[in-house]
């Protein structure tokens, strides 16, 4: 059961500031009308008056102006949070991709599902060239031949290969 109080506060917060106006404004009503409160501010914003702030047509007041700063300055942390996230992720790739070719490289065993993914595709890539050569392996590195090795491909048995020219997969 919904506490009596906070369901009273909820329809407070929504006489000063309706719904429609707080996604207007991209806030939160109980940010929009507490920032109120403590303005003194007692008038129902309208949707008007948000869109005009929104756009600076006209000048905000300064709780609001207080909100929009809040608000932009969460932004940038969130995307600053989630840019620094995928740089790691890329950068954690990378050292993958590194000690795989290593250990392809050296024949030594592959596990974990993130290494395994990369070394089939080493693999996959190995087979597309083999496929284009038409079987020549002049065309092909040390580690395109070690990816193939790792995945059971033999360049001069082509009953081991898992792709066929044009596309087809075995």
């Amino acid at each position: 059961m919904r506490d009596p109080k906070k369901v009273a506060q909820g329809k407070a917060d929504r006489a000063l500031c309706p719904i429609p106006v707080a996604e207007t404004l991209q806030l939160r009503v109980r940010q929009v009308a507490a920032a109120m409160r403590a303005a003194g501010v007692t008038e129902q914003v309208t949707v008007r008056q948000a869109r005009a702030w929104k756009s600076l047509a006209e000048e905000p007041p300064a709780w609001m102006l207080a909100l929009m700063a809040q608000s932009t300055v969460k932004a940038a942390r969130r995307q600053a949070r989630n840019q620094r996230r995928n740089i790691e992720d890329e950068h954690q790739m990378l050292l993958q991709a590194a000690d795989v070719e290593q250990r392809l490289l050296s024949s030594r065993a592959i596990g974990g599902h993130d290494r395994e993914f990369i070394a089939s595709d080493y693999a996959f890539r190995a087979m597309k060239d083999l496929v284009r050569a038409d079987g020549d392996v002049s065309y092909l590195n040390d580690l395109d031949l070690a990816a193939l090795r790792w995945a059971g491909v033999l360049p001069a048995d082509r009953s081991t290969w898992f792709l066929r020219a044009g596309g087809d997969v075995r």
